[in-house]
């Protein structure tokens, strides 16, 4: 069984391909990440874009998200983090050219401070456009 944090926001797209794909899941509060099957170590944390990555790993509110990563490492969850940029950006190449539009990090910091979690936590960081979520996050937890 599949199930949903609480607290996930505009996943309704998400939801949709669920739905389309027959896929039972429920909504529960999770400890850690957005999407996980039941009795899994795998957990994946869904981020809408670039921006979002950097304001939780690059900026003075990213205490709460590094906490999250330890504490998910400490309980011994695998942790997959899945941003929603859009097609320019695939992998961590793409990311050093990214230029955002909100913040003063440069594409560069962004792969070092994503690097640096991989590193010290095992965050695997995964892309994918918006139409491709639902699939991606089936994909990512076994089928």
């Amino acid at each position: 069984m599949l199930i949903v944090d609480t607290r996930e926001k505009k996943w309704d797209h998400i939801r949709a391909y669920l739905e389309l794909a027959g896929v039972e899941y429920r909504v529960q509060k999770l400890d850690f990440g957005d999407y996980m099957v039941d009795g899994s170590n795998l957990t994946i944390d869904r981020k809408q874009n670039l921006d979002e990555v950097a304001a939780n790993l690059c900026t003075q509110d990213s205490s709460r998200f590094w906490r999250e990563i330890r504490n998910a490492k400490k309980h011994g969850l695998r942790v997959v983090i899945l941003v929603e940029h859009g097609p320019q950006i695939r992998n961590s190449s793409d990311v050093r050219e990214w230029v955002s539009k909100y913040h003063h990090i440069t594409g560069n910091r962004l792969v070092q401070e994503m690097f640096n979690c991989s590193v010290a936590y095992g965050v695997e960081w995964e892309f994918c456009s918006k139409n491709e979520t639902g699939k991606r996050i089936l994909e990512l937890l076994g089928g």
